[in-house]
């Protein structure tokens, strides 16, 4: 499957967007507290004999990094994610150009205010769905 040059830009735009939240300084300290945390009781399960112990030399590790890794990822994941939804009546966590997925029309939302239904989409008893198409200044908010 190809895709267009407009579909492509669209995901490349995307991505950059995504990757830009993810690297907040906020979503990358609690991906940062959420690994230390989680990391540090798995690895105590799954290696707690060898590390308390203090048997380095069988201690894996990999194993030791990727159980910290994990929770790190997936942490900033969701934290980006959640960052990047804009439901109605839900503060906008940063300001951006909104896409209704229904209609297509477009809405600006400034960070903090109260993202709106689509007024078109609303009027027809329709459920609105907020893609953001692009941040207006997604740096400038590291909360």
């Amino acid at each position: 499957m190809t895709l267009a040059p407009s579909d492509e830009s669209a995901r490349v735009d995307g991505i950059r967007l995504f990757l830009t939240v993810a690297s907040q300084r906020s979503s990358l300290l609690g991906g940062i507290k959420v690994a230390l945390i989680v990391g540090t009781v798995v690895n105590l399960i799954n290696q707690g004999e060898h590390l308390l112990g203090l048997h380095w030399s069988q201690v894996s590790l990999p194993k030791l990094l990727v159980t910290f890794c994990v929770p790190f990822c997936v942490s900033v994941y969701n934290a980006t994610a959640t960052r990047l939804r804009f439901d109605p009546g839900v503060r906008a966590a940063f300001s951006a150009t909104l896409t209704c997925q229904k209609c297509h029309r477009e809405h600006q939302v400034e960070k903090g205010a109260l993202v709106p239904d689509c007024g078109h989409c609303a009027s027809l008893g329709e459920r609105t769905r907020w893609s953001p198409k692009e941040a207006a200044s997604t740096n400038s908010s590291n909360s």
